[in-house]
């Protein structure tokens, strides 16, 4: 409903990009159910329970998903909870796990009615709580349910604002969980939280960009609130359902009236989206990198003046500013006039003249588009590592070489970039 009413659909092809995201994310199944973040993968039983929440309510919102292969997913979540080991600070794969099977009718009350009652304090997380509440309603238990919810906002509101400069293992932030325990007791139909410091939590820090968590659950928060009767705006008189999207093109926008309906305090949050006039200087926050070029024979070298045909080895040198511990992403856009010459990531000792660079890290993923170079590292050092593969000048002109990024992929914040430059390919 909230893509709808966003106008994501104008074109009639929403069910087809999500069955198809459907069919994507199945390609990372393993035989035992299980599922992997780049590939088929095993043994992350919060992401195991993502995958398989996704799947589920894709189901029930009537795209396609093989029977199969859910029932593979339920059934890895049921054995991985049915011989999971005692915790006195963790659970949270346990917790969303439970919650899952829950909505799909396949979890065990007594399971989730032991840890309401004996493990709730040893959770280590407020969406832990939150997804046990959520279990518990789906099986007609409001009184423990409500319970749980309380605790979860109790537990968000009494965390540090500061976020922890370590992963943690279900890929989450306060801001993240704010919206989660949000969107669960929207869904449920509880009113044991108080919304207002939630949503504040969940829109802190506006001018720190989104995780892929963060976004995602903010939207279904927003979509699991849309329907609220005691919430709401109106844009010029006329009751605004889901989000506000107006797109401004050569300074036509006019003024609005947004008023409120309630007869308190509401929250707008309003986000921008566009293409800076002037490229951004290099720099960041919690790390830099560098773009450098060599020849093959280990020279550094300007791409500034490359002839047609000439192959240079990109090296990307990523430096943590500080002790960090991250799930980073690394992009490096290529110019118009450059391809990626023979996929293939650099190792140490491929190229002998390139063997200082010390080439010794193995990326999760590696993706070489037409566009651009990306790769996946999990990286618990604050020593610097680097990146480097092969590109071929092809077309002469002159281009924009837009600027190479590494990012933590959970808490963007911690991002660098490097100078946009320009490239000249002459024959």
């Amino acid at each position: 409903p909230l893509a709808r009413a966003m106008g994501l659909d104008a074109d009639a092809t929403l069910d087809t990009r999500l069955a198809e995201a459907v069919q994507t994310v199945l390609t990372r199944q393993s035989s035992n159910g299980a599922f992997g973040l780049w590939r088929p993968g095993s043994g992350d039983l919060w992401l195991d329970a993502y995958v398989t929440d996704f799947l589920t309510r894709a189901q029930q919102a009537d795209i396609p998903v093989p029977v199969l292969q859910l029932n593979l997913a339920l059934d890895n979540l049921r054995n991985r909870v049915n011989y999971a080991s005692d915790f006195d600070n963790g659970g949270e794969g346990i917790a969303y796990a439970l919650m899952v099977l829950a909505r799909a009718g396949a979890a065990s009350l007594n399971d989730l009615r032991y840890y309401a009652d004996v493990k709730a304090d040893a959770f280590a997380t407020p969406l832990a709580l939150a997804q046990l509440g959520a279990g518990l309603a789906f099986y007609g238990d409001p009184t423990r349910a409500d319970h749980l919810f309380r605790a979860a906002q109790t537990k968000l509101l009494n965390l540090r604002p500061v976020e922890n400069p370590f992963i943690r293992p279900d890929y989450g932030t306060i801001r993240r969980d704010a919206s989660a325990v949000l969107t669960l007791a929207a869904e449920a139909g509880s009113d044991a939280l108080s919304k207002a410091p939630l949503i504040n939590l969940a829109t802190s820090r506006p001018n720190d960009p989104f995780s892929s968590q963060e976004a995602a659950w903010g939207v279904m928060a927003a979509n699991a609130l849309a329907s609220d009767p005691d919430a709401g705006f109106t844009v010029n008189g006329t009751p605004l359902t889901g989000p506000l999207v107006r797109v401004l093109d050569q300074d036509t926008f006019s003024p609005m009236q947004i008023q409120s309906n309630a007869d308190r305090d509401e929250t707008l949050v309003l986000t921008t989206f566009g293409v800076p006039e002037v490229p951004q200087p290099a720099g960041g926050n919690g790390y830099r990198i560098d773009r450098l070029y060599f020849t093959l024979d280990g020279a550094p070298v300007q791409p500034d003046h490359i002839a047609v045909g000439t192959r240079l080895v990109t090296v990307l040198k990523i430096t943590p500013l500080g002790d960090r511990n991250a799930r980073l992403m690394v992009s490096d856009p290529l110019p118009a006039g450059f391809e990626i010459d023979n996929p293939n990531l650099l190792r140490s000792g491929e190229i002998a003249d390139l063997d200082f660079l010390s080439l010794n890290t193995i990326p999760d993923n590696a993706e070489f588009l037409s566009d651009r170079f990306r790769a996946a590292v999990d990286w618990r050092s604050d020593n610097p590592f680097q990146l480097a593969y092969i590109v071929r000048a092809v077309s002469p002109g002159t281009y924009t070489h837009p600027a190479a990024l590494v990012e933590d992929m959970y808490r963007p914040q911690y991002r660098a970039i490097t100078d946009t430059s320009r490239v000249q390919v002459v024959r």
